[in-house]
């Protein structure tokens, strides 16, 4: 799964994209604490963007497994980003 796919499955998964901030993905006003996909010197990090900074939770070679994991933990309808209770950080 690209991000593009990715954009797609959360759609149909019902994510509002208020939740996500994935490039080249529009969506509606972002909430002010969010997941985040980017791409960085060739590697594909994950993590939430919480008051106005951003925490890296996972750093990914390929962007097919970085999606997985963000699909991962907006679609299984666990705590939203910003809710004391981040899951899934490497730990």
């Amino acid at each position: 799964m690209d991000r593009f796919e990715l954009c797609q499955a959360l759609r149909a998964a019902g994510v509002p994209s208020a939740y996500y901030e994935i490039p080249d993905c529009p969506g509606e006003h972002r909430a002010a604490d969010r997941y985040f996909l980017e791409e960085r010197d060739g590697e594909w990090l994950v993590g939430v963007h919480e008051r106005g900074r951003r925490e890296v939770f996972e750093r990914f070679t390929d962007e097919a497994r970085a999606c997985a994991w963000l699909y991962e933990r907006l679609a299984d309808q666990g705590p939203a980003p910003g809710s004391g209770q981040p899951h899934g950080t490497a730990g």
